[in-house]
């Protein structure tokens, strides 16, 4: 793989593990959480992604500047990496807005049974759907570390 395609995928993947930290600060059960020695911070959460989002748009500016070719191995992992970071960029905008009605939720109580199951259910929509490209991309990097063996 080229230095230039090596160095997308990495920030990419660099990108999801901070994305993940957020989310898990935000959602993973905790003792102190529970106990009300920590409380959960959407507002922070929310204002954690905006970095992120920048980083992945200029990760699909470079792969377009790359020109990847489809009919190269390494061309199809560019491309679906690309779709991957606009649907990554896509359910980060989703978390953003969850966490907002989060946050307003704070003051209304009834979000937690009313609005929030569906919010959660559209966020998780947003998700699966990286996350389902996310196989694909693992694939054709499988093939391309296969390709570059030969």
């Amino acid at each position: 793989m080229r230095e230039g395609a090596s160095r997308v995928a990495l920030e990419v993947n660099s990108v999801l593990r901070e994305y993940l930290a957020v989310q898990n600060r935000l959602f993973k059960f905790s003792f102190k959480k529970a106990l009300g020695l920590v409380k959960p911070d959407p507002s922070g959460a929310s204002a954690s992604v905006i970095p992120l989002l920048e980083r992945l748009e200029a990760v699909r500016e470079e792969i377009k500047e790359l020109s990847p070719e489809s009919d190269t191995a390494e061309g199809r992992f560019l491309i679906v990496l690309r779709g991957y970071a606009k649907a990554m960029s896509s359910a980060m905008v989703s978390f953003q807005e969850l966490c907002s009605k989060l946050e307003e939720g704070r003051k209304d109580r009834s979000y937690r049974k009313r609005g929030y199951p569906e919010d959660m259910r559209q966020f998780q929509l947003k998700e699966a759907e990286y996350l389902e490209i996310g196989l694909k991309l693992n694939d054709l990097k499988k093939a391309l570390n296969m390709d570059s063996k030969k």
